[in-house]
């Protein structure tokens, strides 16, 4: 006589695991893909936010070039060495040196350490400050810096060098920079 196997549910137990483990990879797949959505969609807003502050950093250093020309001030008196920025009243004025560039740091990521030493916030000499925005409205969280680069060709007689205005920008998260430049010629 045959005997019957009594049922020990390894199949069902088997097939309820599988479930279970397709469930939990789509429920990650979900909360990566509604993640990187987010992230997809702010990034443009901090990268407008970063454009913004840089753009103000710019007119504050243009600014800042014409009111110490008008006022004949000591804030151009005198030269840093080449390939180094001035600090105390001349801060944020730096002498070209070739293919040298002081604010290269700027480029490479570093927002602290030494690139937060280089150039000077917004509204250091001219008091210029970012717009207030509404209380619902984020803006950015660090001050925009610029820097005046006097480029290193010689001007003609009675004229002003040109001067390399190089201003940075960041979003809400300080990873998203916006590196802006302009040439000046007072």
């Amino acid at each position: 006589m045959l005997s019957r196997r009594r049922p020990t549910g390894a199949a069902l137990l088997a097939f309820v695991a599988t479930l279970m483990l397709l469930m939990g990879g789509i429920c990650a797949a979900a909360t990566h893909f509604l993640l990187a959505g987010r992230q997809l969609a702010s990034q443009p807003l901090d990268r407008e936010i970063a454009f913004r502050a840089a753009e103000a950093a710019l007119h504050d250093a243009e600014a800042d070039l014409i009111a110490a020309i008008a006022s004949g001030s000591a804030r151009l008196a005198s030269w840093p060495a080449p390939g180094t920025c001035a600090d105390g009243a001349q801060g944020g004025i730096c002498m070209a040196d070739g293919d040298h560039r002081v604010w290269q740091a700027w480029l490479d990521g570093d927002v602290g350490g030494a690139a937060a030493i280089i150039g000077v916030a917004l509204g250091t000499f001219t008091g210029a400050q970012l717009p207030v925005l509404p209380a619902a409205v984020i803006g950015a969280t660090t001050l925009p810096r610029y820097l005046i680069e006097i480029r290193d060709d010689p001007p003609a007689a009675g004229m002003w060098p040109r001067m390399r205005i190089v201003a940075l920008g960041m979003g809400r998260d300080t990873e998203v920079r916006v590196l802006l430049q302009t040439e000046f010629q007072p």
